[in-house]
């Protein structure tokens, strides 16, 4: 069995071993608090759980700008920074608002489920991928000083979820 066989059926089975846990959890009410997941928000970010994407996003934003002190030069490449990250979070919010109801339409097979559950992954990755070029496009405008509080930022944030 060659290695990316055997990654792959670690990936599988670890997939499958945490949804017999969300399962298995309070009865079957898809919650997995320690790892982020709560279906009865949809806040699929640890330490942040219940927060709407778009206040979370809103608050992030107003930090983040207040730790800049951007220029009057920089501010349009801000402004479509912001209304990008406050378009993925209204997406992520519609995304979590059509789940909330996932535990009454959970397939019952496990294959069907597993499909289920790479389908939320390849569109969380999909969204990932759309805020990650918003960053590298802003932070390209930067100043070396700002970038270093950006990136401070961006650190602290991710350790806070």
């Amino acid at each position: 069995m060659n290695s990316h066989t055997k990654l792959a059926l670690g990936v599988i089975a670890s997939t499958f071993a945490a949804n017999l846990a969300m399962a298995a959890d309070s009865g079957g009410n898809m919650s997995m608090n320690k790892s982020g997941m709560d279906c009865k928000g949809m806040s699929m970010m640890p330490g942040d759980m219940g927060t709407h994407p778009v206040a979370h996003a809103k608050k992030h934003l107003g930090e983040l700008h207040t730790n800049l002190k951007l220029t009057k030069e920089q501010q349009p490449a801000w402004e479509t920074f912001s209304t990008q990250v406050i378009e993925q979070a209204k997406s992520m919010a519609a995304m979590q608002d059509s789940k909330k109801n996932m535990t009454q339409n959970m397939p019952k097979s496990a294959p069907e489920q597993m499909a289920m559950m790479a389908e939320m992954m390849k569109s969380r990755a999909e969204h990932m991928a759309k805020i990650a070029d918003s960053v590298k496009t802003f932070y390209s405008g930067l100043s070396a000083e700002q970038q270093k509080v950006f990136d401070k930022m961006h650190r602290d944030h991710i350790h806070s979820m």
